[in-house]
């Protein structure tokens, strides 16, 4: 089952990333606070990433990008991710068995000699 499978049947509301593009970073971030929580900042390289409810996260890109001080929106691939536990369990046991095989064939090769 996947973390937002978990999620959802917990009745947890989902939670999306806007990164926002901010044409000047000194005051601007405090205007965004209302929005949602801001989870990361970079004054360097003038943006930030803020985290709002899925269900209004169209609705709240829209709003900030009639702002003056807003260049860009845009929507993280985050939830794009696959997080499934069974599919990383999987790949941790092949690779458990590759490493036994490759063990077992050293000590065959080694007992030959």
């Amino acid at each position: 089952m996947s973390i937002n499978q978990e999620l959802a049947d917990q009745e947890i509301n989902s939670r999306t990333s806007l990164i926002v593009y901010l044409r000047n970073v000194n005051n601007d971030q405090f205007k965004l606070r209302r929005f949602g929580d801001i989870v990361y900042f970079s004054k360097k390289l003038h943006y930030l990433i803020l985290y709002v409810n899925q269900a209004e996260a169209e609705e709240t890109a829209s709003k900030l990008r009639t702002f003056s001080f807003v260049k860009k929106v845009e929507f993280s691939q985050n939830d794009a991710l696959d997080l499934d536990n069974q599919k990383i369990e999987q790949q941790i046991s092949d690779m458990a068995k590759e490493a036994e095989e490759k063990l077992n064939q050293t000590d065959k090769e080694d007992w030959i000699k």
